[in-house]
């Protein structure tokens, strides 16, 4: 039988970096999931029983995975105008997009801290279900992570012990 090699102990830089690590996945996680699940739940209210209106573009915010528009919502029966709203739908917006002139059947969510139109097409499932993986998963790591930790630190104390001399 092949005895085990013998592991290096953490240094403490190690151990503070080891949770460190163990703390941000967890805080990545949870935030990230709320911010999800608050984004589908947010996008099904409006979509549920928002007001519908109008939405009309004048301008584009672009991020790395694309481009989404900006500009002012009219309700259809036009009691609420609101300017400067994003616009979150399934449709890929690129950089180099001709800017459309109007986009109707659009729902307004209309919150204190952020104001956001959604079209029919958007799927609210996705940020939900993706909001309830992301800390399952975050967390489920996080605690993989502290079980591995243990169990080099506890395979460190057994090799120290035995390397004693009695």
């Amino acid at each position: 039988m092949v005895a085990p090699k013998p592991q290096r102990s953490l240094t403490r830089a190690g151990k503070v970096f080891c949770w460190f690590m163990i703390v941000f996945v967890a805080l990545l996680g949870v935030l990230g999931g709320v911010a999800l699940i608050k984004d589908g739940v947010d996008s099904r209210a409006a979509l549920a029983d928002g007001p519908s209106g109008t939405f009309a573009p004048t301008d584009r915010t672009c991020h790395k995975e694309g481009c989404t528009w900006i500009g002012d919502f009219v309700s259809d029966d036009g009691t609420i105008t609101r300017t400067g709203i994003e616009l979150l739908d399934n449709v890929r917006v690129r950089h180099g997009h001709p800017m459309p002139a109007e986009i109707d059947d659009v729902r307004l969510h209309d919150d204190t801290s952020r104001s956001v139109a959604y079209t029919n097409d958007r799927d609210w499932r996705g940020s939900l279900f993706g909001g309830i993986a992301l800390p399952v998963f975050c967390l489920t790591m996080t605690v993989f992570l502290i079980r591995m930790m243990r169990r080099h630190q506890r395979a460190n104390e057994v090799t120290m012990s035995s390397r004693t001399p009695t």
